[in-house]
C-alpha cells in the first residue's frame, strides 16, 4: 500500500486501495493528488471530531461519493447532532462553521472495514480512533510527531489526559513499521 500526503489544517492521507484519512484538507487538494496517482477515494475514515479533521468532509463526501466511515463515539459530533464538549474545541466548531456529514459506517474497537482495523485510542477526544493496515498506522492526534518522534498532543487538546496517555502508549506498545500522525512527519520504525 502507498501513501500520499495532503497538507491542509492538519495532516491528510490518501492510500492507493482508494482511502482518505482525516479531511481538515480542501476538496480541490485531495482531487489533485488523487488524480496524479490515479486514485479513486472510496472511503473517508475520520479519526476523531475536531474541526481540523472534520472541517471539508461534507463537502469532500458530497463531490466524490465515498462512504464516511467515523468513531462510533465522535459520530454525534461529525453528524451535527452535538457540539464538541470543552470550551475551544466547541468554539472552533461554531466559529468555522463545521458542516455535518452522516458517518454511512461507525466503528468501534476492533471493527474492521476494508482491511483497515480499528483502534479506540480515547482521551484526545471521547472516541479517538487510529486505523491500522499491513504495519501503516493512521493515528489522528492519539500520536503526533515532533521531528519524527512520538509525542502526546498538548494536554489543552485533550478531552482526558489520563486516557489520552493511557491510547498513546498502547499505540506505541503495537510497534507498527510507520504511524502516519495527525500533525508533523510520520514516524518510522527500525525492524
Amino acid at each position: 500500500m502507498e501513501v500520499y500526503f495532503v497538507k491542509g489544517m492538519s495532516n491528510s492521507y490518501i492510500t492507493s486501495d482508494g482511502v482518505l484519512i482525516d479531511a481538515g484538507v480542501k476538496l480541490n487538494d485531495v482531487v489533485k493528488v488523487a488524480e496524479q496517482h490515479g486514485i479513486k477515494i472510496r472511503y473517508l475514515f475520520i479519526t476523531h471530531y475536531h474541526v481540523d479533521h472534520i472541517r471539508y468532509a461534507a463537502d469532500i463526501a458530497k463531490a466524490l461519493g465515498c462512504a464516511v466511515v467515523a468513531p462510533e463515539l465522535d459520530s454525534d459530533v461529525v453528524e451535527g447532532r452535538s457540539r464538541p464538549p470543552g470550551g475551544l474545541a466547541g468554539l472552533l466548531h461554531s466559529l468555522m462553521r463545521v458542516k455535518p456529514v452522516k458517518a454511512d459506517v461507525k466503528v468501534k474497537d476492533g471493527d474492521e472495514v476494508e482491511g483497515y482495523r480499528a483502534l479506540a485510542a480515547p482521551g484526545h477526544t471521547p472516541g479517538s480512533t487510529a486505523y491500522v493496515k499491513e504495519g501503516a498506522m493512521f493515528s489522528g492526534d492519539a500520536v503526533l510527531s515532533s521531528n519524527g518522534r512520538p509525542v502526546l498532543p498538548p494536554k489543552r487538546y485533550n478531552f482526558d489526559q489520563h486516557r489520552a496517555e493511557e491510547s498513546f502508549r498502547k499505540l506505541l506498545d503495537l510497534k507498527p513499521k510507520v504511524i502516519y500522525p495527525g500533525h508533523g512527519t510520520p514516524i518510522k520504525f527500525m525492524p
